[in-house]
């Protein structure tokens, strides 16, 4: 169901778990904490969310329509190609100095959820390839050489740089990835 369809509970619950899972992990909250904090009933969560998987799932929808909008939103910032890719980077910067970064929802969750039957990854792998097609569009668009092959590295440097962020608790690495990102991109146009 999408978020336009769900009722205000739903939301509320949406909410409370997107928020709690991603400050203290998946496997930290439990579904009392988060009816609790919604401030609905236990059969209004199993009305619309059969599970707690069924919520984590219906979670990870949302942080993946949250992130794609992210790459609108950088689309939208620039007018032409080379501005377009610097500005997931810019997106990042901003994101990356909120007091409550802790990296990507989506990665988080494949790390935290782990195994085989890892609920979280086709969701961090899909995300991970709308990026990618994202970056190589623009390198495409822009006449670079090897799209592919920057797009690829583009990722892997905003991936990367969302890890040392996290680790280091500072923002400095995703400056320093803007800046790897804008030499990539340059060495790709000669």
């Amino acid at each position: 169901m999408s978020d336009q369809g769900r009722s205000g509970a739903a939301e509320r619950l949406l909410d409370t778990a997107a928020r709690l899972f991603y400050a203290r992990g998946v496997s930290n909250v439990g579904i009392n904490e988060i009816i609790a904090r919604a401030g609905v009933a236990r059969m209004t969560l199993y009305h619309h969310f059969p599970s707690k998987d069924a919520l984590i799932k219906a979670v990870l929808e949302r942080r993946t329509a949250e992130r794609d909008e992210w790459l609108d939103k950088a689309k939208d910032m620039a007018t032409e190609p080379l501005g377009r890719m610097l500005a997931v980077f810019d997106l990042f910067i901003d994101w990356a100095a909120s007091p409550d970064f802790r990296g990507s929802p989506l990665v988080s969750a494949t790390f935290e959820l782990g195994g085989q039957l890892n609920a979280a990854r086709p969701f961090a792998q899909a995300h991970g390839h709308r990026i990618e097609r994202y970056f190589e569009d623009q390198a495409r668009e822009a006449g670079l050489n090897d799209p592919a092959g920057l797009a690829q590295q583009l990722l892997m440097l905003l991936e990367g740089a969302s890890v040392v962020v996290l680790v280091k608790g500072n923002a400095q690495a995703a400056e320093l990835a803007k800046s790897a990102a804008a030499s990539l991109i340059a060495g790709a146009a000669s």
